[in-house]
């Protein structure tokens, strides 16, 4: 089995870090491939709207945004990460969704019909983590969050949302319950082969 977690907080071994990398260990645990992606690392533009299907690429922009085109293609599971920003996720992850939307172009079809057509078949078990302070709100990041994972066909099987009013870099390894939970979402939910169909969430607070 292959996982990917991608990276969207600019912070390295920071708590977003920290909680995809625990999830990561749990899969390997248990026999799993794991690589991470650092999307602040990639050099990825903005999405331009062209409005043409870019077929047979996923974009017509031909830059970093391929190292995530490829684990979206390549992968059995995808860990996203992101702290909460302004209410929704960081600039680095939304660049990644904003440049995934040709993932599931709207097409015309024989007929005169006008729908979306998915590209990528394989559908990937997912996690989300999002970490915010103690008085911010977690629902809106979450909508953007499933609205991402709808194109790229990952099946959402659990969010774990990280309050917190430290301000230690990576202060989550003190958390031993927060890092558990976060091993056991990699070895109970990822590689949990016969669960195809249940949507879990835990919400884990400091």
């Amino acid at each position: 089995m292959l996982v990917y977690g991608i990276i969207g907080s600019p912070k390295k071994n920071g708590n977003v870090d920290l909680l995809v990398s625990e999830v990561l260990r749990g899969a390997s645990s248990r026999g799993a491939q794991t690589n991470k992606i650092y999307l602040n690392d990639l050099q990825i533009k903005p999405c331009q709207s062209c409005g043409v299907d870019p077929s047979p690429k996923y974009c017509l922009l031909d830059d970093d945004m391929k190292v995530v085109f490829n684990a979206l293609e390549s992968s059995d599971a995808i860990v996203l990460g992101s702290p909460v920003y302004f209410d929704t996720v960081s600039a680095q992850t939304k660049l990644m969704i904003d440049r995934s939307n040709c993932l599931m172009p709207y097409i015309e079809r024989p007929g005169g019909n006008s729908d979306f057509k998915r590209r990528i078949r394989k559908q990937k078990k997912g996690v989300f983590i999002a970490v915010a302070g103690t008085d911010q709100e977690f629902n809106t990041i979450q909508t953007t969050i499933r609205g991402f994972f709808n194109w790229a066909n990952i099946e959402l099987k659990e969010t774990i949302l990280y309050p917190h009013d430290d301000t230690e870099l990576g202060g989550v390894r003190n958390d031993k319950k927060a890092m558990k939970h976060a091993f056991d979402v990699g070895v109970q939910v990822l590689m949990r082969n016969n669960e195809t169909n249940s949507q879990f969430r835990n919400e884990v607070k400091a």
